[in-house]
């Protein structure tokens, strides 16, 4: 089993749970549920890793209930770091060994439980359970909803886009034919921070209370992305004064700003580099510039570019005066933005993978971390996130460096395989419900949960194709899938469109392609569009309400072909998501799936001690191979299950089926019955607790 996973190993004797931030519990106590085998029969061990060296606690048994045991033991703290690892092993013991001895002898089998799995070897360091003993990330992150916005193309304050001295209604949809005679990658459409401004109110209306902005700073090019100056938001956007004002209508919404910026490259037409020769001292031409120590050259002078690209020449991060510059100093480019008038709340690092020393990534990791402690000594709750496109754990696992990521690999590609099929690159990927789990649970191994909720979790960006055309215009898919990532571990983030639904591909909008923000602001586009604005805003609500969605762990359950479930968990809340992505309703057995939940919410803190004369062993799941009982289905907990039938249930289906109150009492019904659980085509459902929980539930 898994970090957060409930689904049993077959070779393997136990059944068990845990997560580092386990419901009601402080998470410097551990607590494991284990199934399977009497607690009479079971020694489990706490491994913890002061110093770096495994330190081994028998943990206390503290009850039973429905076959399923509790082992709790305080978590060694190794104060010289923020960051703790520990894992366990468990052990099955002949009958009348003393589970409190430290004796070998009398040990039947053993298994090691870390967030990698269960499994016969000791595990890594780095494969172990994860926390912070102090959450040193924005308080305000788990609960925030982000909007993506490309300013040049979002909305304008002048009420039309222009280009090429044409004027472009926002009313209506730019088609095709319209821009026979405009290169569109090569001008600027008119789209201005004044124009979001305008537009802040829909988007808080739509739930967000985040926007996230590509660069804003003075380029050539309309996406600003090559910068030729640090200190002064772009002119075709309005300036420094456009920011301002931005700022303070935002604070009135009480929205956050996030800003992209390029840290790992300049514009090649930067006074710095100056490849134009506008200034007679740039560092391309002249050897013996200033700013020639800010790049660096081969030994024919020529200069190292990012990813290849001739109008990125890389920043040299060795030199003093860049680190000064870019963010050592109090006006540095990465604190000044930060600072009032302008008080942004927080940065995505371009390229974050990249920075680093000599036209290289050397000292990466170093570097990162001192432009994020650098930001915090003047904005302490700045949010600082990484723009990685690849694996980014080595980062979040640091110490001091980036709060958390934009979120390919643990969400954006794995979600465009399964529902669409192809990988980010746009190559075939067909993914199952089962890679889909094995990839997302693969990528936590290791973080803490604080930095998961942290990632930022997209479907569409600027530099990918839409999501909509790529799961070939499905509507009921488009919206499982957006109710899947609302309910996912981590920041949600629409990119701007996202909410027009079937108009994405009726009218060919690309991902830079200029929007009507008009007919967006009145909800007029289409009718499917004004159905998913409503529904993304109940989303954001159904978000909110529940503390489950915005700070619980996150367990998968099930995952099939076409199909694939989780819980969060957090406190006494709960949220159940189930996604049947294929064309055809689907049953889905529950066996003991929901076991994180049954554990972790309804088992009694105060049980007592198993006294059954079998003690629970006629749940035994097979053990290496030698005689069985039987099989784990599930049975035994019916007790629990009757705990969650007395909850105030609630279900909201997304997709092909939309809620009503047949589809949720029989949906309801089966899950706290035990039964196959139901899932329609095309579908997501979402199933929460209400507020008042655990406690009421008991006393009835």
């Amino acid at each position: 089993m898994r970090q957060n996973t409930s689904s049993p190993r077959a070779c393997l004797p136990f059944q068990c749970f845990h997560t580092c931030t386990a419901p009601g519990q402080d998470h410097r106590t551990a607590v494991l549920f284990a199934r399977g085998a009497a607690h009479r029969r079971l020694r489990v061990n706490l491994v913890t890793f002061p110093q770096h060296e495994p330190v081994r606690v028998i943990m206390n048994y503290g009850g039973s209930s429905s076959g399923i045991h509790r082992f709790t033991a305080p978590i060694g703290i190794d104060s010289s770091s923020n960051f703790q690892r520990y894992c366990f092993k468990i052990e099955l013991l002949a009958p009348g060994t003393d589970p409190l001895s430290t004796d070998s002898a009398g040990v039947l089998d053993s298994v090691w439980y870390s967030s990698l799995g269960m499994s016969r070897e000791r595990p890594l360091l780095q494969h172990c359970f994860a926390f912070e003993v102090f959450n040193t990330h924005p308080q305000w992150v788990p609960k925030l909803i982000c909007y993506q916005v490309l300013p040049d193309r979002f909305a304008s304050s002048q009420g039309f886009f222009s280009m090429d001295g044409t004027r472009f209604s926002a009313e209506d949809f730019i088609k095709p034919k319209d821009l026979e005679y405009i290169d569109i990658d090569h001008v600027h459409c008119g789209g201005d921070l004044d124009g979001l401004g305008d537009m802040l109110p829909y988007l808080r209306r739509l739930g967000c209370d985040g926007v996230y902005l590509t660069s804003l700073f003075d380029a050539p090019a309309y996406d600003k992305s090559a910068t030729r100056d640090y200190f002064t938001v772009d002119a075709h956007f309005g300036g420094n004064g456009a920011l301002k004002r931005l700022r303070a209508l935002a604070s009135g919404y009480e929205m956050k700003l996030l800003l992209a910026g390029a840290f790992d490259y300049s514009g090649d037409d930067h006074p710095w580099f100056d490849r134009q020769e506008r200034t007679g001292k740039g560092a391309l031409h002249h050897s013996d510039s200033p700013y020639r120590e800010f790049y660096t050259f081969n030994s024919e002078g020529e200069a190292y570019y990012s990813e290849g690209r001739p109008q990125q020449p890389k920043l040299d991060y060795s030199s003093r005066e860049v680190r000064h510059l870019m963010y050592k100093g109090r006006n540095s480019f990465a604190r000044k933005w930060t600072q009032a008038p302008y008080g942004i709340d927080g940065w995505v690092v371009d390229g974050a993978a990249r920075l680093g020393d000599h036209g290289t990534a050397r000292n990466n990791l170093k570097r990162l971390t001192q432009l994020c402690q650098a930001v915090r000594q003047t904005h302490l709750d700045c949010l600082m996130l990484g723009n990685f496109n690849s694996d980014a754990r080595y980062a979040l696992n640091s110490v001091g460096c980036v709060d958390g990521a934009v979120n390919y690999t643990g969400f954006t590609s794995p979600l465009r395989a399964f529902f669409g099929g192809v990988d980010l690159s746009g190559c075939a990927t067909p993914y199952t419900g089962e890679d889909l789990r094995r990839t997302c649970e693969e990528y936590s191994v290791g973080v803490s949960q604080q930095t998961k909720l942290c990632l930022l979790n997209q479907l569409d960006n600027p530099d990918l194709p839409r999501f909509y055309n790529v799961i070939g215009r499905d509507r009921n898919l488009y919206l499982a899938a957006l109710a899947a990532m609302y309910t996912w571990r981590g920041i949600p983030c629409l990119y701007q469109g996202d909410e027009l639904g079937d108009m994405l591909s009726q009218y060919q909008i690309g991902p830079r392609s200029p929007l009507p923000f008009t007919l967006m602001k009145m909800r007029r586009a289409s009718p499917h569009s004004a159905d998913l604005q409503s529904c993304l805003t109940e989303l954001a609500n159904l978000r909110r309400s529940n503390s489950a969605i915005t700070h619980g762990s996150m367990v998968f359950i099930c995952a099939g072909g076409a199909h694939f479930g989780f819980i969060r968990l957090f406190d006494n809340r709960f949220c159940i998501t189930l996604v049947n992505a294929s064309r055809q309703q689907l049953k889905v057995e529950q066996g003991s799936m929901l076991l994180p939940l049954l554990a972790a919410m309804y088992l009694p803190e105060d049980c007592q001690e198993d006294t059954t004369s079998d003690g629970g062993e006629t749940l035994l799941i097979p053990l290496s191979g030698r005689n069985v009982r039987r099989t784990d289905h599930g049975e035994g907990l019916e007790a629990l299950y009757g705990m969650l039938s007395r909850e105030n249930l609630s279900v909201h289906c997304y997709g092909a089926t939309r809620s009503n109150r047949e589809f949720e009492g029989k949906f309801i019904h089966e899950l706290t019955c035990a039964r196959p659980l139901t899932l329609p085509a095309r579908s997501t459902v979402i199933v929460n607790n209400a507020s008042a929980l655990r406690e009421s539930a008991l006393q009835a």
